[in-house]
This record gives C-alpha cells, sequence and structure tokens, in this order.
C-alpha cells in the first residue's frame, strides 16, 4: 500500500512539473514566435509601402553641425524596424502584383538570387490561397515571410522576405526549450522520488501505528471477551439458557468477529511482497460458493453457480478463498429476500474474471465507488440484521491488488455485481 501510494505521489508530482513547463515554456515559444513574425511583418511593409528605395535610410548632419548616425533618426521615424547600416544590403525580398482574374501582372526579382519567376508565381498562389494576410511558406530549404495588401481595381500585391536564418533560429530555439524542458522534468521526478519517501514518512509512520495499535488492541479485546463468553456458558449450566445469556453471546460472537476482520484486514494490508503462484480458481470458487448454499437456501433465495472448470490464475491460496468467501458472503447478506445470487467464473486471455451477483432492487443511484472504502457501509443505519463493519469489500480490494488485478462494482436492472479481473 505504501509503496503504491508513494508510486501515486510521484506520478502527481510529476505531473505538477510537465504541467508547469508546458505552460511556461510554450507561451515563450510563442512569444518569441509572435515577436520574430512582427519585425518580420513590419520589414515587409515598409519596403512594399516605399517600393524598395532605401534613399530615406542616408546619414545626416545634426543642427549642431556634428555627425549624426543616420539610423537612430531612421528608427526614431519607423518604430517596430530592426534596421541596422546593413539591412538594405542584407535584406532579400521580391514582390508580385495579382490581379482581380487571377494573373500575374508585375514580378519584381531585383533583390533576390535564389527565387526565379516560375518559383515567385507558385508561391504567389500559395500566399494567395493562405487564410491570413501574412505568414510563414517554405519551399525547398527557404523560408519566406509573405504580406498581402490590397491595391486598386481588385489587385493584390504580395511582398516576400527571405528569412530562412530566422524560421531556423525559431526552430533551434524551440528544440533547446523542449531539450530543456524535459531534462528539468526528468531532474524534477528524480528529486521527487528520491524524497518522497521523506516527504511520506509521517504519513508511513501514522500507518504503521495504527496497524500496529489494531493487532495489539484486537488480541487484548479477545482476553475480556473470552472472559465475558466463558461466564456466560457458566451461568446457562447453572440458571439454563435464558434470552438475556443469547444476547451476551451473541453480541461476544458479533465483537468477536469484528476484532478477526479488523487483524485480518490490518495484516493483509502489511503484506507488502506475496508470493504469487498458479492456483485452481475453479475448484476454490466453486468450495467456496457451496459452502454458503446452506445459508442462502436457508433464507429463501436461490444460488446459481456458472463455473468454468480449470481455470488457473496467479494468486496466493488462502488469499483467493478470502476473496471468494468475501464475494459470496456479501452477495448472500445483501440479497433481496427471494432474490438470487449468483457465481459466475470464466477465462478471460490469460487470467479470468469472477462475477458475483445478487438480486438489489433498490441499488440504482448508489456510488458503487465507496462500497470499497473501509467500514463503509449502503445501509446507512447500520441495521443489525445485515451483519457486518465494511471491511469485506475493502479486504477483497486489497487482495484483487496484490493479485495485480481489479474488482469494481455495477448495478443494471436490480442486479448488483462484482466483478473482479484477475
Amino acid at each position: 500500500m505504501i509503496k503504491k501510494l508513494q508510486k501515486k505521489f510521484i506520478m502527481i508530482a510529476g505531473l505538477a512539473v510537465v504541467i508547469v513547463m508546458v505552460c511556461v515554456l510554450f507561451p515563450i515559444n510563442m512569444i518569441n514566435r509572435y515577436r520574430v513574425g512582427n519585425e518580420l511583418r513590419n520589414t515587409i511593409r515598409y519596403i512594399m509601402d516605399s517600393g524598395g528605395d532605401f534613399s530615406e535610410m542616408q546619414e545626416t548632419e545634426s543642427e549642431h553641425g556634428g555627425r549624426q548616425n543616420w539610423i537612430f533618426d531612421f528608427i526614431a521615424r519607423n518604430p517596430g524596424l530592426n534596421f541596422t547600416p546593413e539591412s538594405k544590403y542584407q535584406l532579400r525580398y521580391f514582390m508580385i502584383t495579382v490581379e482581380k482574374s487571377g494573373t500575374v501582372s508585375d514580378v519584381s526579382l531585383s533583390h533576390i538570387a535564389a527565387v526565379g519567376e516560375e518559383d515567385a508565381t507558385a508561391l504567389a498562389q500559395r500566399a494567395m490561397a493562405s487564410f491570413p494576410d501574412s505568414g510563414f511558406l517554405s519551399t525547398g530549404t527557404n523560408s519566406y515571410f509573405y504580406l498581402r495588401q490590397e491595391k486598386g481595381e481588385g489587385a493584390t500585391k504580395i511582398g516576400f522576405l527571405e528569412c530562412t536564418r530566422e524560421v531556423i533560429n525559431l526552430q533551434v530555439f524551440s528544440y533547446v526549450s523542449i531539450g530543456f524542458g524535459l531534462v528539468l522534468i526528468v531532474v524534477f521526478v528524480i528529486v521527487i522520488a528520491i524524497l518522497s519517501r521523506k516527504a511520506m514518512q509521517p504519513y508511513i509512520d501514522n500507518i504503521e501505528s495504527q496497524r500496529e495499535f489494531i493487532t495489539n488492541a484486537g488480541h487484548e479485546l479477545k482476553t475480556p471477551l473470552a472472559i465475558i463468553s466463558a461466564n456466560a456458558e457458566v451461568i446457562e449450566m447453572i440458571n439454563g439458557k435464558s434470552e438475556w445469556t443469547d444476547s451476551i453471546l451473541a453480541q461476544v460472537k458479533r465483537g468477536t468477529s469484528l476484532i478477526n476482520d479488523l487483524i485480518t484486514l490490518s495484516r493483509t494490508t502489511e503484506a507488502e511482497q506475496i508470493v504469487l503462484t498458479d492456483v485452481d480458481a475453479s475448484k476454490i470458487l466453486q468450495e467456496s460458493a457451496e459452502s454458503f448454499r446452506p445459508v442462502i437456501e436457508k433464507e429463501g433465495k436461490r444460488l446459481s453457480i456458472q463455473i468454468q472448470e480449470g481455470v488457473m490464475v496467479r494468486a496466493e491460496e488462502k488469499m483467493m478463498t478470502e476473496l471468494c468467501n468475501i464475494l459470496v458472503d456479501n452477495a448472500a447478506k445483501y440479497c433481496d429476500d427471494g432474490g438470487e445470487v449468483t457465481v459466475l467464473l470464466k477465462k478471460r486471455g490469460k487470467g479470468a474474471q469472477i462475477q458475483v451477483s445478487n438480486t438489489y432492487q433498490e441499488g440504482a443511484g448508489e456510488d458503487y465507488g465507496r462500497f470499497f472504502r473501509r467500514f463503509y457501509r449502503g445501509d446507512v443505519s447500520h441495521n443489525s440484521k445485515q451483519s457486518g463493519y465494511g471491511i469485506g469489500l475493502s479486504m477483497a480490494q486489497t487482495i484483487a491488488e496484490k493479485f495485480r488485478g481489479s474488482i469494481a462494482a455495477g448495478w443494471k436492472n436490480g442486479v448488483i455485481t462484482f466483478t473482479v479481473t484477475l
């Protein structure tokens, strides 16, 4: 139980780290992509508006007669542009005008060498078919940022700015951030795995103290109960049986059963490692069901047994017997008057499936997940006519999990079914 809880703690903590990393790295990558795209958009827009004329980018004399770098004046007049003195010599771009009819009327390739008229036309067609008026397009190993501008008479002017280096930088940034995030996740999970035992130590100590208390208290309580039982029997021998002595013995038996169940549950939970071997599930379940037949039929209920022969499962024999007894006992106990208990076993793949059902007309709307909680009873009034303390199904779940299986409960058409998959 502790190891399972520790694994769950590590998984949840690891998932939290993954969510945090995604929430941090994804926006960073999106912001970086937006920033690069915005710079490219502003650049190609300036080129298209100026017609590729960079005469504005000239050195000017300051009003005080000294030399002033022209780039500062240029940037001040054109906010949003990230130009350097060499930009007008480094930028590679081309422009195409597409008429309303879809024909290309003007192709300007004077500032690019890697694109011919045929390739430029193909890129223009792709840009016209794209939904946004700007974005990235790739052809071969090169990437371009395009921008569409509507002109008069339905014509569209499309500018393309070569941005292969920027796209590569975006990809490298993404790969590095993802790799960095994965490394951090692995490191965090390793650290969490190392420290998880220490973080859970108070809880582990509490569980172990509870187990020790239950075991010790159980053994201590058995002594006074045995004395009470013996005294009641002596009274019966002297004065004969009476309703009072019958009541005393019944309550002693009830208390002894509760103590035995608590001790069994504590030991079952405590056994972290058990040896699983091939056991005959058909034989064990058959014997268990038949042992409850007299009790079931005595109460006016019916027992139906449908067990496939020779079904073997990986389990521990004593715990397997306990599991079967719990399921059949629970079905017999809570079956409606005049109802039917059905015990079914069938092979499923390499394992097996056990289904124990009983008539339960009032089962609609129940939260059957709660049935496996310790000390939970569907009978909220805790009517003593239905003996039990809400321990059995919790034990059944613990045993099934130790067999690396599962247990579930469901209700349909007035029948509740407990299914164990091993």
